[in-house]
């Protein structure tokens, strides 16, 4: 399952990690409930993808307190432009 996914490419051709993916380049600092709320979908499937999104280091978690922040990884972004 997760562990497939191999490239950046890969994880953002499925629709619903692309429409999580950007929507944290939208709202830098979001959090996984508001995520959720805002793109309708329940925890444990967001969760996975989140998951996925990380292992490729699209995106990372920064915890505050115990609230879970998330960021895109613009390193990851600018680094595989060229490739």
């Amino acid at each position: 399952m997760p562990s497939k996914i191999l490239s950046i490419s890969d994880a953002l051709g499925n629709p619903l990690r692309r429409k999580i993916f950007l929507k944290i380049l939208e709202q830098p600092g979001i959090s996984l409930r508001g995520l959720a709320r805002e793109l309708e979908i329940g925890m444990g499937n967001l969760a996975s993808h989140i998951l996925i999104l990380e292992r490729v280091g699209l995106i990372e978690e920064i915890r505050d307190g115990t609230r879970v922040k998330l960021y895109a990884n613009h390193n990851v972004l600018v680094n595989n432009k060229s490739g």
